[in-house]
């Protein structure tokens, strides 16, 4: 994958803070002119590079919630598992892994729907020889808030404000209500274009201005939708992609989720129980070995492991075929699996 120049990168990073950010803003932020920016910007997210989409968080208006996903299976049989589970409306992200034959994915699913999921429909598909399955109980970060080592932390601050308040929302554990005809509409035409303009959504909802952004804030702020840039790490300089996976004790005096969760190689850390799990993105195998080295060395750590991806089925719920992102059009909106 042909890597991006300078700019294009901080343009990148800075969708990658908040996909929604005017490209004035992004200008100011950067130090460039407005319409260098947005030229290029534009031409990012026409290319397919970068783009901006919603994604409905079904543990915030469902029963449902979120587990993490490990298929074993035959060699020749994994793509076509991860193409499977890739198919799946309640998974989010799908990878093959190199070290096993294995996939690992992230998906939603309320208590009643556990034994058809895994004991009906993933048992009946071919290939598959076992699976473990562990219950995401707490978020330390998510893709949304992943801030690559391309800008300064006070200019991710000038675009957006963090996730704290949304990881908050989810933490607190609580089913909020279902998303009402309105936001559901809204949150299907922010799939489709994460950055259309709220006078575009106002005229598409046929409801005033002031309805949309107070429903979107509403949404974004609590949790309920989050609206994320979808980048290969790659594009910015960072092709090595690992899940790690280490197990702490309650004596540790630092919590490894909040350490790696603090990192900018994190994308995605979660916790279920005594395991941490975290998706980091490094620009070498260098890299990665040092950032083990580094969680070897925190108090508490039983035992630590890391899988590197070998090849990205879905992420951030957008589908891949072939190691390239399927075209909005050519896939299925969001649910809030209600």
């Amino acid at each position: 994958m042909e890597q991006l120049d300078a700019l294009d990168r901080q343009i990148v990073a800075a969708l990658v803070r908040n996909g929604r950010a005017p490209w004035r803003l992004i200008a100011d932020v950067l130090g460039q002119q407005e319409r260098t920016v947005a030229r290029r910007g534009n031409k990012l997210l026409e290319s397919g590079v970068v783009r901006t989409n919603s994604f409905i968080n079904p543990s915030s208006v469902s029963s449902r919630s979120a587990f993490l996903l490990r298929v074993a299976a035959a060699p020749r049989e994994l793509r076509r598992i991860c193409s499977w589970l890739a198919a799946q409306a309640e998974t989010s992200w799908v990878s093959a892994l190199s070290g096993t034959n294995e996939a690992v994915a992230e998906l939603f699913l309320a208590p009643d729907q556990l034994g058809g999921f895994l004991y009906g429909r993933l048992a009946e598909v071919e290939g598959v020889q076992s699976f473990t399955m562990m219950p995401l109980l707490e978020y330390f970060r998510t893709p949304s808030g992943w801030t690559p080592d391309i800008l300064a932390k006070e200019q991710y601050q000038s675009l957006h404000r963090d996730e704290d308040g949304q990881l908050a929302g989810i933490r607190a554990g609580r089913t909020g209500a279902a998303l009402d005809e309105t936001n559901r509409s809204l949150a299907e035409l922010l799939h489709r274009n994460g950055r259309a303009t709220v006078d575009e959504l106002a005229s598409e909802l046929s409801v005033s201005k002031a309805t949309v952004s107070r429903r979107l804030d509403a949404m974004t702020s609590s949790g309920a939708l989050f609206i994320r840039a979808v980048v290969d790490p790659a594009s910015l300089g960072f092709p090595v992609e690992s899940l790690i996976t280490l197990v702490r004790t309650g004596t540790a005096t630092e919590d490894p989720g909040k350490y790696l969760a603090a990192l900018p190689v994190t994308r995605w850390a979660a916790a279920s129980g005594e395991y941490v799990l975290a998706q980091v993105a490094v620009a070498s195998l260098e890299d990665l070995r040092g950032l083990l080295d580094g969680l070897r060395r925190l108090d508490g750590i039983t035992s630590l492991r890391s899988s590197i991806y070998a090849e990205i089925f879905k992420r951030s719920t957008v589908m891949y075929r072939d190691g390239v992102p399927v075209k909005p059009a050519e896939a299925a909106a969001p649910t809030d699996h209600s």
